[in-house]
């Protein structure tokens, strides 16, 4: 039961989660745009994209999941990366501290890891990374762009694991239970409580801003954004940090009352039962933090990404 269950779970997230959606994420590379001007990584990734920016590259992972984009790259990619679904998310159960290379729901080829395998292309180091093959520095970079936006999404790090409408930590439980894929299954109204935050959230924010698109929200949030992009130790070792945060925000989101579980859908994929569970609907006050959170973490994601590519690109270099 425990391996059908993490089976279903990475089955069923790879084909529905896009983290933040397209807004989100350019709003990420555009605030990484803006902060890397004039700097030697700008000049590399002038180098890498030509004339494409951060903004749009932040896309490109998601573009290329599904086939109806046949672009040469994108094919190659997918040929040679055909778990690249699951590069996008970790599933970590959300009561734990921490990021555990042990824990139910982490996997090797998760963001956590694909974060440092990105980074060790663009650094020359191609061959000191297993998760991504044949991948290109241009490559590479896209998917940086792409998977530091989605770390930040608190529900593509911490998921729910649930025995009937009672979350349990999977680690070390011995009964029952099935993944939340980091709350796609978790449904109020008509509305996947991961969807709430992908999107949803997103798009409350960008209006209270006053933005009427990524770039303008970007320069409102770079008004005001203090220095979250600040990580300390290694490079290498900051999406296990990055981790550790949204994981404890997957805590906080997954804080919803579970009315009923729904055995009756059956999974395309698999064709076995696909269960999801209704929520209460959500609060005013749950949505209000959720929108908080969101545009703090669309910040420290755009920060952190312009930080990451200074440090691999640095001046003189």
């Amino acid at each position: 039961m425990k391996c059908l269950s993490l089976f279903l779970c990475v089955m069923g997230t790879a084909a529905s989660a896009f983290g933040w959606g397209d807004a989100g994420h350019e709003t990420i590379g555009a605030i990484a745009d803006q902060l890397i001007k004039g700097t030697a990584a700008e000049r590399h990734v002038r180098a890498l994209l030509g004339e494409e920016t951060l903004e749009t590259a932040s896309l490109w992972a998601d573009q290329i999941k599904y086939r109806t984009n046949q672009w040469p790259e994108a094919v190659r990619f997918r040929v040679a990366n055909t778990n690249h679904f699951a590069m996008h998310f970790a599933d970590i159960p959300f009561e734990e501290a921490t990021y555990r290379d042990d824990s139910i729901g982490a996997r090797p080829d998760d963001v956590v890891h694909a974060i440092p395998a990105c980074i060790l292309i663009l650094e020359g180091k191609a061959g000191e990374q297993s998760v991504l093959k044949d991948v290109s520095p241009k490559i590479a970079l896209r998917l940086l762009a792409h998977f530091i936006g989605d770390i930040h999404q608190p529900l593509h790090v911490g998921t729910g694991y649930l025995d009937g409408v009672r979350f349990v930590d999977p680690n070390g439980y011995s009964g029952r239970y099935i993944g939340d894929q980091g709350a796609n299954r978790l449904v109020f109204g008509t509305n996947k409580l991961h969807f709430h935050w992908d999107i949803t959230a997103v798009q409350s924010a960008m209006a209270r801003a006053g933005a009427d698109g990524p770039r303008q929200y970007a320069a409102w949030l770079l008004a005001r954004t203090a220095s979250w992009w600040q990580t300390a130790g290694p490079p290498l070792d900051w999406a296990r940090q990055w981790a550790d945060e949204s994981l404890a925000l997957s805590a906080k989101a997954h804080d919803v009352p579970v009315l009923s579980e729904d055995d009756s859908i059956i999974d395309r994929y698999t064709g076995r039962p696909r269960p999801q569970w209704r929520i209460r609907d959500l609060t005013p006050e749950y949505t209000a933090w959720s929108v908080n959170v969101t545009e703090s973490q669309l910040a420290k994601a755009g920060c952190r990404l312009a930080r990451t590519l200074e440090i691999i690109w640095p001046e003189g270099k």
